[in-house]
Formats: structure tokens, sequence, C-alpha cells
């Protein structure tokens, strides 16, 4: 049973966990100043949504003078964020001071849910290139690897402030997602020494931040092919606290519908009790292009579909399955909203 998570917004918190409903979390993110007027029309967009995701996470890798994530908390959603993307740093060197100030003031301004990378060891790394053609895909877990590489610590930059990120968590109340750093970037390499190694220090972390008594989710796996998703889905309960996979995406052939199949590997990896909150894939996942406004919605509602096909298993069918059954069975008819029978689809041949 995974120990219940919360997500602070500006209207109530969002729970996670195995008792709550699965989650959907909608991406957004500025790359350059090109991009901000489209970003923020996301955020109005989908805090009016009707069916609005649950949480907003701004994946902006630039600073400016409004962040996303305040436009996020002022439409009224949980907003998360990943504190190292906008830190600064100087030849790949992150200034540790730098990397806690922004955390702070993420979290200080209402930010509900902070994703860091404190798995990014050299062991890892190391058993992650001689296994793998690309040994990692994780942007803000790569940020953290190339200060290792650089010499700057022998310590990953967020192991040395976890301290005190805990105790800015316990004061605000806020969780803390133990990102995933080494998740494949193919299915080929899903479950692999890299990931493996991972998965325990994820739990291992957990265990700790529980102990200290903070809300955690970790993240889960990128790609994984569906005969590799059981055995990630064991390894992720372990940690005894909520999942959020990204994806997984269980075919590296959808390029430009990537939204459909991170919803079936999101779907598979819940069916194993492993998918407690789903990050919205974008059909532009591995296309290049900066996600569309239509698009972004698109892949709101393939995660609500996958998160609902989860919540069957787990909650049983709610009231509005019950609806759809009861009005098929009196209207006699599988149209939705008709009220009589037959359709222009099946005419005379309706066997209902």
């Amino acid at each position: 049973m995974a120990v219940l998570a919360r997500i602070p917004g500006p209207n109530g918190a969002v729970l996670i966990g195995d008792a709550e409903p699965v989650r959907v979390m909608a991406l957004v993110g500025t790359t350059s100043s090109r991009d901000e007027g489209l970003e923020s029309e996301k955020v109005s967009r989908l805090a009016v949504y009707s069916n609005r995701p649950d949480v907003v996470a701004d994946l902006s890798i630039r600073s400016s003078r409004k962040p996303l994530w305040r436009r996020i908390v002022e439409a009224g959603l949980p907003a998360a964020t990943l504190p190292i993307y906008t830190a600064r740093s100087e030849n790949d060197r992150i200034d540790r001071r730098a990397l806690l100030d922004r955390a702070v003031e993420q979290v200080e301004g209402g930010v509900g849910m902070i994703t860091i990378h404190p798995t990014a060891t050299k062991a890892i790394i190391d058993v992650a290139r001689q296994d793998r053609g690309l040994p990692w895909t994780s942007r803000g877990g790569g940020l953290i690897i190339r200060d290792l590489l650089a010499g700057t610590s022998a310590e990953n930059a967020y192991l040395a402030i976890l301290p005190d990120l805990v105790s800015l968590a316990n004061r605000v109340g806020v969780t803390i997602s133990i990102g995933a750093t080494f998740r494949s970037a193919t299915v080929l390499d899903a479950d692999d020494r890299a990931q493996r190694m991972e998965l325990l220090m994820q739990a291992e972390l957990a265990a700790e931040l529980l102990a200290e008594g903070c809300s955690v989710v970790i993240e889960g796996p990128g790609h994984a092919a569906p005969g590799a998703i059981g055995s990630l889905a064991r390894q992720m309960r372990q940690a005894g606290c909520p999942v959020m996979p990204l994806g997984p995406i269980p075919t590296d052939l959808a390029v430009g519908h990537d939204h459909v199949s991170a919803a079936i590997g999101a779907t598979l990896l819940g069916l194993e009790g492993a998918a407690h909150i789903l990050a919205a894939v974008t059909r532009e996942e591995h296309t290049g292009g900066v996600p569309t406004i239509a698009s972004t919605l698109e892949a709101v509602d393939a995660a609500r579909v996958a998160a609902h096909v989860i919540n069957l298993q787990r909650l049983g069918a709610g009231p509005k399955d019950v609806a759809v059954a009861l009005a098929r069975s009196e209207n006699r008819t599988c149209v939705a909203g008709r009220s009589r029978r037959g359709c222009s689809r099946c005419g005379h041949a309706c066997p209902l």
C-alpha cells in the first residue's frame, strides 16, 4: 500500500495514493522567449478545460520576470517544478546555494511539488555508459551528471542540499518527487542494470524521506517494452510511495502518436499497481516540435482515459460508468447521448 502523498494547490491539495483516483499532470514550459505567449495561453486553456488536469508542471529551462509556475498558481492549479532547470550554473557546475534558493523561491511561491534528481551517482553513470548506447535521457538528471563529471564535487548536488530540502518540504507541506535520471531512452534498455540500481536507490531515499515525515512520490520509467513493465512495477512498489510514470512509452515506433503509446504504457503499469499520477505525454514527444495547445489538451484527454481504466480495476465502476450502462439498456442504443434506437452506422441491422 503506497503511503498517501499530497500536492497542495491554491484551491486545496491533490491527494495521491492507492485509495485515490489516478491523477493527471499536464506539462508546459518555455525554452526561449518566443514560447512565453504560447505556454501562458496553454495554462489559461488548461485552467478552464472541461477535462482539466489535476496538476500542471512547469518544465521551463529559462528564467523570466514572471515564471510560468506563478501563472499556474494564479490560474488556480496545483503547480510542479524542477528547480535545477533555472538554477544558476557556470561551465556545467551547479551552484548549490542557488539550487536551494530556487527551490525555496518556488515552494514558498506556491509550488506544490518539486522534482529532484538525487540518484545520479558515478557508479550508475559508469554502468549506464557500459551497457547502453544512449546512457541517459533525463534532462534534469543530465544537468546533475554534467556537474558530477565537471569535478565540482564527488557528491550529487541534490544530496548535498537534501537535509535543507526535507526541512523546507516539511515546513511548507509540499511533495518531493524523486526523479528518474536513468530511465531508459529506448524500450531495449528498460529494466537493465542501471535502471535497477536507480530504482533501488529511489526506494531507499523514499524510505528515508518518509521517515522524516515528507510527502514523497517517485518518478517511473520513460520507455519500457510491455514485457518489462511487470518487473519495473514490482521494483517501484518497493518504495512504498506513489509512482509518477513518464509514460512509460511501450514502443519507440509511435512517433507522432506518443500520446496514444504513453496512455497504453501507463495503463499497463497502472494495472500492475505502480501508476498514481500520469504525465500527459503529447504527440510531439519525439518529433522535436513544441506541443501545440490542441495537442496538450489531447494529451490530457488520453491520460484521463488511461487513468479511468486503471481506476476501474482499483476502485471499481463509478456513477458515470453505471449511468452509461443504464442509458444503453433503457434506450437500446450504444450512441452516446441518444435516447432512441438506431443510428446511421448499423441501420436496420442494429442488434440492440
